[in-house]
């Protein structure tokens, strides 16, 4: 894990070793991982998970409107899974990133 890391770099780990996950779990975990309890935070992660997708380093696999509130109230949950090329970018960062403590 790349611990500490930019949050859009750890979103492509975590989907890296997932099949696909929801936008709503994939920001709890960042959220609990980082400590962003607010659901300021919890907007930012999301608005970032947008970006990567645009950016074409993941793919929306399946979307449906939050109907019951267990995220946000008519937001639109979204079901996301790695590209190749976000793949291919993880890799590389994989590459010359070095682990914590190391020298």
């Amino acid at each position: 894990m790349m611990e500490n890391r930019p949050y859009k770099f750890r979103i492509l780990e975590i989907l890296d070793t997932e099949e696909a996950m929801w936008n709503s779990d994939l920001v709890r975990k960042l959220q609990e991982e980082y400590g962003m309890k607010s659901d300021y935070y919890r907007d930012c992660l999301n608005f970032d998970l947008i970006e990567v997708a645009a950016s074409g380093m993941i793919s929306e696999m399946e979307a449906e409107i939050d109907t019951e509130g267990s995220f946000k109230k008519d937001s639109l949950l979204v079901k996301y899974r790695i590209t190749p090329i976000g793949k291919d970018l993880l890799n590389e960062l994989r590459s010359k990133v070095k682990p914590m403590g190391a020298s």
